[in-house]
């Protein structure tokens, strides 16, 4: 199976995965064929892109951290407290259930596609923060309760934003300076609104008021540095840049991953912790299992493999040829490197 592009999906592609609607429940199973009605429905609700079985992607299987539907049901409930109408307490267990997936799949690749355009981004966001955040978590060794209260924190951090006005937030235009400073109160909005939840815990509050705090003092809303900032939101900076980088927003497209990789480290010890940042490096995936790349030769593949210690360089196999190439570890391939992302 492969991730592609709805755009390039066409009537007769046989479905890899199924398609989940709000609330999580299934709309489409997989092994369905695809016809020009079922897409033209799925691009009016938005979606961005489906798993797909094909002769270029054969033999390939493709497993998710946490499960797909989980991730809708946890963005449904969010929104269902965001809206007065759910408990922070019934939430628990799902965060838990999202926990211990993750746990429970350290070792399976973290792909973290965005299929779904038919909720709001800031719910789907901030489950994809907490999923990230755990994973970095995992790397560092935290315990298992550790790992709870962060995702708990991933969860909530964006709750503030209930106090934004939502022509701000979807504003495509550059913010103006007193715009900017209304959207930066969103971290104490969000402690603020969390201070009476006796469920939570005091770092969990503290991840969601210090998240846009900077190593080098520069964030908001205290301007701390270093280890001023908690763990927690030092890892919670991280997840959230990634995952906004990596999505489309109404003022801009998406980055790919390599792309805001490449910002994080550039900016170790300056914006972000650098040891959070090297244990983020062994979680993410560059070039996702199932990705269809291009080399600098012209050539185009797809990802079978991934090295951990050697993000940039997987193993894929050429879609002409189907020609096997080691790009880590076959010398007479040294000076071929991947050179985008074909979605």
């Amino acid at each position: 199976m492969r991730f592609i592009s709805i755009d390039r999906v066409a009537p007769g592609d046989v479905l890899a995965k199924p398609i989940y609607g709000n609330q999580g429940i299934i709309l489409l199973r997989e092994n369905l064929e695809l016809t020009e009605s079922i897409l033209a429905r799925l691009k009016t609700l938005g979606y961005t892109g489906l798993y797909i079985e094909d002769d270029i992607s054969e033999g390939i299987m493709i497993e998710d951290i946490v499960d797909e539907g989980l991730k809708l049901r946890a963005a449904t409930r969010l929104e269902e407290i965001v809206n007065n109408n759910g408990s922070i307490t019934e939430m628990l267990p799902m965060i838990k259930e999202i926990v211990g997936s993750v746990i429970t799949n350290k070792d399976v690749e973290l792909n973290m596609r965005h299929l779904w355009g038919h909720h709001e981004y800031t719910y789907l966001h901030c489950v994809n923060v907490a999923i990230l955040a755990v994973s970095v978590g995992i790397k560092l060794n935290l315990p298992a309760e550790d790992l709870n209260y962060l995702g708990t924190a991933g969860i909530l951090h964006d709750i503030g934003k209930k106090q934004i006005p939502q022509e701000l937030l979807d504003k495509k235009e550059k913010l103006t300076d007193e715009e900017y400073e209304a959207l930066k109160k969103h971290p104490e909005y969000g402690y603020a609104m969390l201070l009476g939840a006796q469920e939570l815990t005091s770092v969990t509050r503290a991840g969601v008021l210090q998240h846009h705090e900077r190593y080098d003092g520069s964030g908001y809303p205290r301007g701390l540095k270093g280890n001023e900032i908690t763990l927690y939101a030092r890892i919670l900076a991280v997840a959230d840049t990634y995952d906004a980088m990596t999505s489309d927003r109404a003022y801009r497209d998406a980055f790919v991953p390599s792309e805001a990789v490449e910002y994080l480290m550039g900016n170790g010890n300056l914006l972000y912790d650098n040891m959070v940042i090297d244990a983020f490096i062994k979680c993410v995936t560059i070039y996702p299992i199932g990705s269809c790349v291009e080399l600098s030769n012209g050539i185009q593949a797809i990802v079978l493999k991934n090295y951990s210690d050697c993000i940039l360089r997987p193993v894929i196999r050429t879609i002409d040829t189907k020609e096997v190439i080691d790009l880590k570890n076959e010398s007479k391939y040294l000076n071929y490197c991947i050179t985008k992302l074909v979605i």
